[in-house]
């Protein structure tokens, strides 16, 4: 009995490092595959795009500044990757802004906040979807680099 203390903080740090999300640290997926590409802008600043693909079949870029912040992120594939952890703090968002609209059947979520954009759309089999932060963008990125 001991134990279980010790085991329920060790599972509960290990559950706060494993996830991060939009405005924070890259997240940590369980993931087939990740490939990493340093890219620069126009204006000469850099930034990674870490390109993941899930067990799922579903592919999840992240766009890092160079101080280890994620400030976009888009996905596509078969199924949706998990929303709360890929948007972080903005998912709260995301679902408020949507509960704004009521649509039946398919549709696409769009917030178009100053703070934070979020697209997501599709079906089964086929979904996806960006979020970023406008003002984490690096000098010369723009939203029309996020794809």
């Amino acid at each position: 009995m001991r134990a279980t203390p010790f085991l329920f903080v060790l599972l509960m740090v290990y559950a706060g490092a494993g996830h991060a999300a939009l405005g924070a640290s890259p997240e940590q997926f369980n993931a087939e595959a990740t490939s990493i590409v340093s890219n620069v802008t126009a204006a000469g600043l850099k930034y990674l795009t870490r390109d993941t693909t899930l067990a799922t079949g579903t592919r999840v870029s992240e766009y890092v500044s160079d101080n280890g912040v994620v400030f976009a992120v888009s996905w596509d594939g078969p199924m949706l990757p998990d929303l709360k952890a890929l948007l972080g703090k903005y998912f709260d968002t995301m679902v408020a802004e949507s509960a704004k609209s009521p649509r039946a059947g398919r549709s696409r979520v769009e917030v178009n906040l100053p703070e934070v954009v979020i697209n997501s759309g599709g079906h089964m089999r086929a979904f996806e979807g960006s979020a970023w932060i406008p003002a984490e963008f690096p000098t010369g990125f723009s939203a029309d680099d996020v794809h």
